[in-house]
């Protein structure tokens, strides 16, 4: 970065945190605190001026570089902005300075994950469970990258036991099911597609993909009622009428088929890809 280019984003920062301390009521030639610093970086951004932000968490940094949570912020700054080995330095030294703290674990496992070294992702998955056993999320990452490495049962405890934590998220029930669909549990698949519908009613996605589960079952009424529910959801989504128009073929119900396959006729290549994919997963 130029000199100039330095100087304008400190001096924007700067503008801007004293405003943010107006607006606090405070005295903008107050000291500033780490944690402020820190608050106001966060504030950053979520505005999207995450260039500004990390000047706010270097300073936070400085002013304490003993707090692992200034040095995790600032490496969550670095990871957005693309900046990977800056982010990976902050966290390990926030790990150093805390090892049994799960957060900059899991941040570094992100980076590890994006950068394709799978291994190293999953033992700071493993970390990050380890120290924070409760958090479904963390969980759901580790099941997802112990999957993509080939360790399918364990990927599948891992979805069990975010289920268990989180009962009433739809998303996990629908991850775990979509792994049971993939292994050939498809039973399990359904059970838990069909909590994901109850827990998220409004998500179209989770009702076609029940009902491909269903059809694919041969439990062709409650696949028909999945997938309108679907289209009730989503009624542009020509890939669902593509699959409703499936299982009215299938019963003999030509009438129908043929509704949905005017739908179904519009699909681009994308489209038709997509339900190659999904039909071959719930064929697994």
């Amino acid at each position: 970065m130029s000199i100039d280019r330095k100087r304008k984003y400190v001096e924007s920062a700067q503008t801007a945190f004293e405003e943010w301390l107006r607006c606090r009521g405070g005295d903008p030639k107050e000291p500033e605190t780490a944690y402020e610093r820190q608050e106001f970086g966060d504030a950053l951004c979520s505005e999207g001026k995450v260039r500004e932000a990390i000047i706010q968490y270097r300073k936070a940094v400085e002013m304490e570089g003993d707090n692992p949570n200034y040095h995790t912020r600032l490496g969550d700054a670095y990871a957005y902005s693309e900046m990977s080995t800056k982010a990976v330095a902050e966290y390990r030294k926030a790990i150093k300075i805390s090892p049994r703290r799960a957060e900059p674990h899991y941040s570094l496992a992100e980076i590890y994950r994006r950068c394709g070294k799978w291994t190293a992702a999953v033992a700071e998955y493993r970390k990050a469970t380890e120290y924070n056993a409760m958090n479904p999320f963390y969980r759901y990452k580790l099941g997802t990258a112990l999957w993509h490495i080939g360790l399918r049962d364990e990927a599948v405890i891992q979805l069990e036991m975010a289920v268990q934590i989180a009962p009433t998220d739809g998303f996990y029930h629908f991850c775990l099911g979509d792994m049971y669909a993939q292994m050939g549990r498809l039973g399990d698949a359904i059970i838990e597609m069909q909590q994901a519908t109850i827990f998220s009613p409004r998500d179209a996605y989770y009702s076609f993909r029940l009902g491909l589960l269903y059809a694919h079952a041969s439990y062709f009424t409650d696949a028909i009622a999945a997938l309108k529910r679907a289209i009730q959801l989503n009624p542009q989504e020509r890939v669902y009428h593509a699959v409703l128009a499936d299982v009215y073929r299938e019963i003999g119900n030509v009438e129908r088929a043929e509704v949905h396959l005017a739908y179904a006729q519009q699909m681009d290549q994308f489209d038709a890809a997509n339900l190659a994919v999904l039909k071959r997963q719930a064929e697994v």
